[in-house]
């Protein structure tokens, strides 16, 4: 059975199972993707790309791939969603 590309990466290690950890993190996705309109990342592990960039806090680099394409460019994430999705992620 292949990997599912949005599990929480402490289901994704097999760790202990934390719900409150667990549901911000599929919050945050869903957001993400409610505003973007793209996922943020294409699987929680740490040799991906996006991901991995959330996971060593390049959060400069994060968004700078993210906003190509996007209407507006660099303004279209407030600085607001940028912090929350820092926090929630």
């Amino acid at each position: 059975m292949g990997t599912k590309p949005y599990e929480a990466p402490e289901i994704l290690k097999g760790l202990p199972y934390s719900g409150e950890a667990v549901d911000l993190f599929a919050a945050a996705i869903v957001l993400f993707i409610c505003v973007a309109g793209t996922p943020p990342f294409t699987c929680a592990e740490e040799n991906e790309f996006y991901y991995k960039l959330i996971v060593q806090q390049k959060w400069d680099l994060f968004w700078k791939f993210h906003i190509k394409g996007k209407p507006g460019g660099a303004a279209f994430f407030s600085e607001d969603f940028k912090n929350l999705m820092s926090y929630m992620f």
